[in-house]
């Protein structure tokens, strides 16, 4: 397991203070920040990228020997079907720049909800968009992470559940035909506050582990209460089973990416260099716990 530091755009552009609340659209100051903190990969921002920025991109990451880890997907899978086609052919694209670059890993989120589609109909739609998908992906030597939204507060005021479990998100992985293609960008906190158990990573294939996320959840709540877009730094508060999750991790041999992810205003109001250090520092922590 080995640190990335993610200071990319929001996934599909969302506007919030993920990620550790700073984006930086300037590739040498995140490899110098990496490379200063020592972290080992770091997250890329495809989008506008051509040939000579390639070029760069991996000039700059090899000065400082870092691992390109992971894109964001750039399209939706959940617009309206015109609006995905006419996406498709940027992600293609841009399946073709990560490649050459050597990052193999593009990431989006799955929806926990929908106020317009009933879960069957949403499932079949999105099943079949990913079969869209699997010939881009598998030509570009490319998988795709999906992330599940766990905490039950997501979905109390709407319409239609979707997927927000480790099942589901297999089922969807299944029945797009993405077995050895698709995999989770698995958050601790979706994890725990979907109401899984260590046993559901221990019963995991170790190939559909392809990103971790860390952070610890707020005291006070439940799995039923805790709200999803207020976090702390890993061990910050020991709500979160971060030794578990980590030592189950270990043991199945995962030795991917991991980021820090804290959903945290106190961080995302430290200057960057700051909330670089007080990342790396919270990850150290946590890797001091993996029991054999």
């Amino acid at each position: 397991m080995y640190p990335i530091l993610n200071l990319t755009a929001p996934i599909n552009g969302l506007n919030h203070c993920g990620h550790i609340g700073h984006i930086v659209r300037d590739f040498p100051e995140i490899c110098r920040l990496a490379d200063k903190y020592q972290f080992e990969g770091v997250n890329i921002d495809l989008t506008g990228l051509n040939s000579f920025k390639i070029f760069q991109y991996k000039q700059i990451m090899n000065q400082f020997g870092l691992k390109p880890v992971s894109f964001g997907l750039p399209l939706d899978l959940f617009s309206s079907q015109k609006d995905f086609e006419q996406k498709l052919p940027i992600f293609e694209l841009q399946a073709k720049q990560a490649n050459e670059i050597g990052c193999n890993l593009t990431l989006c989120y799955l929806p926990p909800f929908s106020n317009e589609i009933n879960f069957n109909d949403l499932f079949i739609q999105t099943s079949n968009r990913l079969r869209d998908l699997h010939p881009i992906l598998k030509e570009n030597n490319l998988k795709i992470g999906f992330e599940f939204i766990g905490p039950t507060e997501t979905r109390r005021h709407t319409k239609y559940d979707f997927i927000h479990t480790i099942d589901g998100t297999r089922a969807l992985i299944a029945s797009a035909g993405l077995y050895g293609y698709g995999g989770f960008k698995l958050d601790i906190h979706h994890w725990q506050n979907s109401g899984a158990s260590i046993l559901d990573i221990e019963h995991l294939d170790l190939e559909y582990i392809l990103y971790v996320e860390l952070n610890d959840g707020l005291c006070g709540y439940d799995i039923f209460t805790i709200p999803e877009f207020d976090r702390e730094l890993p061990l910050a508060t020991g709500v979160t089973k971060i030794e578990e999750f980590l030592t189950s991790l270990y043991k199945k041999g995962y030795s991917g990416p991991i980021a820090v992810e804290p959903w945290n205003k106190t961080i995302q109001n430290m200057s960057l260099e700051d909330a670089t250090k007080a990342v790396k520092e919270s990850f150290d922590k946590t890797q001091a716990l993996i029991k054999n």
